[in-house]
């Protein structure tokens, strides 16, 4: 498979059989790569110093020391297997990353795959707390492994298209507090329905709330640029978004209120 040849290359060492340890964990099976001493995989060498975790030009994350009686070696190598399954055989999206103890310690997850657990050394080494470290690996492995996986491997970012007639107005994708992202989708529908029936045409207008922006007809607010949803869409941030918003909702607005019934 190329895939395994691709990440294979980028430590020296053949992929070799691997061995799987299955535990229940609630109603999900954890999956297990390499996770014994007794089975220990082939390296480039038992003297490195440190061990950075890349794919391509992304650097994931940092091993500078043994742990659990393996050496940075080692510990390379097994990371390395385990992205190679990952990126096999496992559909990602942002919620697959997660983080949770093993054995008091924090762990990275990618859905089922055990990646790699934070040691009180691995923390001292990078001077920062177990927990600290883990976040920010966890971070960097959620934002830059979808960008070198291969695309049937990355679930797509779900998304609720706010429309009237032809015309596209806003792409939600941040449930933004509500129970699911239509349902926050079906209100924005109602205002901006309720909105544009009413007669007039007051100005649409952005307007910061807190840390966001959102868009106004008059003093009625039809939605909210969030963080995630500017960051998912490319925009520099909500501000951007809320204005390309706006815009859509602006040049729309005369056709909409064109097609609705007089009287």
């Amino acid at each position: 498979m190329k895939l395994r040849k691709l990440i294979g290359s980028l430590f020296g060492v053949a992929i070799v059989a691997i061995a799987f340890t299955g535990v229940a964990v609630g109603s999900t099976d954890e999956i297990v790569i390499s996770g014994d001493l007794n089975d220990k995989p082939p390296t480039r060498g038992p003297d490195m110093a440190r061990a950075d975790i890349a794919i391509g030009d992304y650097l994931l994350l940092t091993i500078r020391t043994p742990a659990a009686g393996f050496t940075v070696a080692e510990r390379e190598s097994i990371v390395y297997m385990r992205l190679t399954e990952i990126l096999s055989n496992e559909r990602m999206d942002p919620g697959d990353f997660v983080l949770s103890e093993v054995r008091g310690k924090p762990t990275l997850w990618v859905g089922n795959y055990r990646l790699i657990t934070v040691y009180p050394r691995d923390a001292e080494a990078a001077g920062t707390t177990s927990r600290q470290l883990a976040v920010t690996w966890l971070e960097s492995l959620r934002t830059k492994l979808p960008e070198v996986a291969p695309i049937n491997a990355v679930a797509p970012v779900p998304t609720y298209d706010v429309a009237l007639g032809n015309s596209l107005l806003f792409r939600l994708r941040d449930a933004n507090g509500f129970a699911t992202l239509s349902a926050r989708g079906a209100v924005v529908d109602s205002r901006l329905i309720e909105v544009v029936s009413k007669d007039g045409s007051p100005p649409i207008i952005v307007r910061p709330i807190a840390d966001e922006h959102g868009v106004y007809v008059g003093e009625e607010r039809i939605v909210t640029a969030t963080t995630k949803d500017a960051e998912l869409a490319g925009a520099s941030d909500t501000a951007e978004l809320a204005e390309a918003w706006a815009e859509n909702l602006t040049r729309a607005r005369p056709l909409i209120k064109a097609g609705l019934p007089s009287g």
